[in-house]
């Protein structure tokens, strides 16, 4: 699925990277205000439109009148980790890989609004594997519903669709690899129910193409999805993992989640449409569900998801069912002990799969504990968590530790 430019071509994308990345820094260093700086500014209303550096998007351009707010800014992703790769079964473990350190992620992002404060863009650029990850917009008719269309990350569970970047570990859960509908071509509504009242929902319905990153629809294939999010406190908790604001008051999030519908591939990732152990290129029909809660209170942060899934092979109608999930917390120490620095956070997790229920001596366990420590949110922080992988199977079983060092940084 991943295409590679010519080299001349990838040469000159690389040094206008490197040319946007220096303006972008030398603006960052030069700011006075670290949330706005100007690089040119006009109290004329005739005058040129108004350009300037965000500390929390990148380089923002908005016109005189300001229906058009757009940014572009840089992500990088740097990483030390003992066994590199997708870890799923016993075979990746049988020797242990090397380790290695790489730039995990190197990100070109931009967005905002176009010619409308109601019309809304996105794109994202994933430059070590030359893929364009995001390409969509999302027109907002109301305040409480908008419909989208483009390529995304689906909105399925909350784990995928936090950013990479706004982790509180190295990276997601080994569930995360069986369960996760990833960046797929599609068509969406998002519409939120009783706002501020006891019973105020959010509302995700969305069709997409079932086939993964960087296809489009076809006859044999398309998946219905829908997340139903309960927030209790009439409050919506965001997509963003540790609680950096220190909520004063408690916000949570109770979440259903389903899939229903037809695909050639039994998994997705950032890389497109896959398969999972056992499987290759077929017809196949999906039925997920998800239950999820979530909450942020006073540095603590907390997360968990259940998944069930069932994979039928069309034609001979055998099918697969897969259970697992995870659970995630978080805290900063300083919270309940001045005397420790405040941008040190603590967590912990655990994850779990059965690859197959009707197989015995068929489970997955991981067990993290990991450490943050934000020099700016999460646009520059240092990562590092120490695991250990327990995989098993009907012909044997591995264990290994693994340990990971992460710096992520945006500008």
């Amino acid at each position: 699925m991943t295409h590679h430019c010519h080299e001349p071509v990838a040469s000159l994308f690389s040094s206008r990277l490197v040319a946007l990345a220096l303006l972008l820094l030398s603006a960052r260093l030069e700011a006075s205000d670290p949330a706005e700086q100007p690089l040119f500014d006009s109290t004329s209303e005739s005058s040129a439109p108004y350009l300037r550096y965000d500390a929390d998007k990148g380089l923002r351009y908005t016109s005189p009148d300001e229906q058009t707010d757009l940014w572009i800014g840089l992500r990088f992703q740097f990483r030390t980790d003992s066994l590199p790769g997708q870890i799923r079964s016993v075979s990746d473990l049988q020797p242990p890989p090397n380790g290695a350190t790489e730039l995990k992620r190197g990100r070109v992002k931009g967005g905002g609004t176009l010619f409308s404060e109601d019309l809304e863009i996105y794109s994202e650029y994933n430059f070590p594997t030359n893929s364009l990850l995001d390409y969509r917009g999302t027109w907002h008719i109301t305040d409480t519903f908008n419909v989208r269309v483009g390529q995304w990350k689906s909105d399925y569970n909350r784990e995928r669709i936090d950013s990479s970047g706004k982790q509180q570990f190295v990276d997601r859960s080994l569930s995360n690899y069986w369960f996760t509908l990833d960046r797929q071509m599609g068509t969406s509504l998002n519409f939120r129910l009783n706002e501020g009242e006891s019973f105020d929902s959010t509302v995700w319905l969305q069709y997409l193409s079932g086939y993964g990153l960087g296809a489009s629809y076809a006859d044999d294939s398309g998946l219905w999805m829908v997340r139903w999010q309960w927030n209790p406190q009439g409050e919506v908790l965001g997509f963003s993992q540790a609680d950096l604001d220190r909520t004063e008051d408690f916000i949570s999030a109770v979440t259903l989640g389903a899939v229903y519908g037809d695909s050639r591939f039994t998994r997705f990732s950032s890389s497109g449409g896959g398969q999972l152990p056992g499987y290759g290129f077929g017809n196949y029909r999906f039925n997920q569900i998800m239950f999820e809660t979530a909450a942020k209170w006073r540095g603590w942060s907390w997360q968990q998801e259940l998944h069930w899934k069932d994979i039928e092979t069309r034609g001979t109608g055998t099918h697969q069912s897969i259970l697992g999930g995870y659970a995630q917390i978080g805290t900063f120490p300083s919270e309940y002990c001045i005397h420790l620095p405040k941008p040190l956070e603590l967590v912990a997790r655990a994850a779990h799969v059965t690859p197959d229920v009707s197989l015995s001596n068929n489970a997955q366990w991981e067990f993290a504990l990991g450490t943050n420590w934000y020099f700016n949110g999460h646009r520059n922080k240092i990562s590092a968590d120490v695991s250990t992988l327990n995989m098993n199977s009907p012909t044997g079983a591995e264990s290994e530790a693994r340990f990971r060092l992460q710096w992520e940084v945006s500008f």
